[in-house]
């Protein structure tokens, strides 16, 4: 994924909502993590958790490898890397 302006809004609306903020520190503390042991540490429905997975996931942030029906998440350091370069030339005085 190019990080161009489109998608540096876009991984920023995602990080934005202080669920999804807490559910990205999360993944990255944990290097990976399975779905399951996300919604045990949020008081968040599991479909509120999936919603929140699935902008995570669309921003690019996040990966998920499937073993089995278990999805394990972990963070996307290519772009992740790509968006904190690209904001911080944005921000550059």
């Amino acid at each position: 994924m190019t990080v161009d302006n489109k998608n540096i809004v876009k991984i920023s609306k995602a990080l934005a909502d202080e669920n999804r903020y807490n559910i990205f520190k999360t993944i990255s503390d944990e290097k990976e993590i399975v779905c399951k042991e996300i919604t045990n540490r949020f008081n968040l429905s599991q479909p509120t958790i999936s919603h929140h997975l699935k902008v995570l996931l669309e921003s690019g942030l996040i990966n998920v490898r499937k073993e089995g029906q278990w999805g394990y998440f972990s963070v996307n350091h290519s772009v992740l890397n790509e968006y904190l370069v690209s904001f911080n030339k944005l921000v550059q005085v």
